[in-house]
Parts: structure tokens; sequence; C-alpha cells
């Protein structure tokens, strides 16, 4: 007796009978405030849009905030990047940032069952910065862990004050704030006053280590 195919996945196709992929949700991007918040706790904001928040305007005040994509600040590593922190002479802050997302993402998928939860947690899964568990998919699950698995070699051989420095600033659960001494070196930047040496070397030291993962 000859064996049942592949059922046929449901969905719109296209004329050649291809898939048509589903559009992905857009993500929330909060209220005004929040990205108000958010955008503060990257850096300064620019004279206009602090005068139109005080003054209540909090929608006119997002309508009006000039320079970078502020909804990057829903992590500290993207929080790092808008404040200028991520500087080193052979990489961009776009590679290291994302480099470091991508350790997040495989770190997490690995980790799946003691993922964060909540609000701030689906907003990086929509934007496609961390996606679900792979639980029941073997093979997917050993890639990942084999990705994984490289990028914490490259920077246990950075040494391990780099790799706790990485793990800090993209690892750990600090979506609207934290960890302490990036928020420390990011209101030093914004007050226009010197940060502690102790800061500015576990920033040096993640660079270093978001660099060797670029």
């Amino acid at each position: 007796m000859a064996r049942a195919g592949r059922k046929r996945k449901a969905g719109g196709r296209t004329k050649a009978g291809r898939l048509i992929a589903s559009p992905r949700p857009r993500a929330d991007q909060g209220t005004a405030e929040l990205r108000l918040h958010r955008a503060r706790r990257a850096g300064a904001l620019d004279p206009t849009t602090a005068r139109l928040w005080q003054k209540g305007s909090a929608e006119e005040a997002v309508n009006a905030m000039s320079g970078g994509d502020h909804g990057q600040a829903v992590d500290a590593v993207g929080r790092a990047w808008l404040a200028g922190l991520l500087v080193h002479p052979a990489r961009s802050g776009e590679a290291m940032r994302d480099a470091g997302r991508v350790l997040f993402k495989l770190y997490w998928a690995h980790y799946a069952e003691l993922a964060p939860s909540g609000g701030l947690y689906r907003e990086l899964a929509g934007r496609g910065v961390v996606r679900a568990s792979v639980a029941g998919n073997i093979e997917r699950a050993i890639q990942l862990e084999g990705a994984l698995n490289r990028r914490l070699a490259i920077l246990d051989d950075c040494g391990r004050d780099v790799r706790k420095a990485v793990e800090s600033l993209c690892v750990d659960h600090h979506f609207e704030f934290g960890p302490a001494w990036l928020d420390r070196l990011i209101a030093a930047r914004r007050e226009r006053r010197s940060a502690s040496e102790e800061d500015g070397r576990r920033m040096r030291d993640a660079v270093l280590g978001l660099a060797a993962l670029t």
C-alpha cells in the first residue's frame, strides 16, 4: 500500500504555487511616555523634545525627537549603541550591537525554560531579536547549541572579565534599565562629566568581546 505524502500546507499561494508568507505583526512601540523614557535612558534628549515633554505634550515630543532609532533602547546593548558607547577602531557599532543580540537569541533559545517573560521579551521576539523555543526539534537545538558554544569559546579566549562584561550587557535581563554600570556611564555622558574608571573598563571589555564576535 502506498504511503501518504506530506500534507499540503494551508495558506494563500502565488500563481506558481508558492506559499505566500504571512506578514509579521508590527511590534507595539509603546506609549509616547514610554518611548521618551527609553530615549532618555539612552542619552540626552534634544532641547525641543525636552521642553515639549516638560509641558506635558508627550506625543508632540515623540514626533519632534531627533537622532537615532530610540526603539533600540529596549535592551542594554541597544542603549549602549544609542549612547555612542559601542566604539571600536575596526568594527561598527551596529555590527557589535547585532552580535550582542545574536548571542542573546542563541543563549535563550538554548535555555528556553529559563527565558524571561513579559511585554518587553515579547517585543524582542516580535522584532526578531529572539525566537521561540526549539524544544522538540533536536537537530535545530543541536545547531543552536553549537553556535552558542562557539561564541562563548571566543569570549573565553578574550578573558574572564570580557566574558562577564558581554554577558552583563547582552545576556542578563536588562530590558528597561541596567546593568547599573551602563546606566552610570550613560548618565555621566548625559551630564557631561567623567565616568568612573571601573565602569569605563567594563564598557571597554564589553566592546572587546563584541568586536571578537563580529
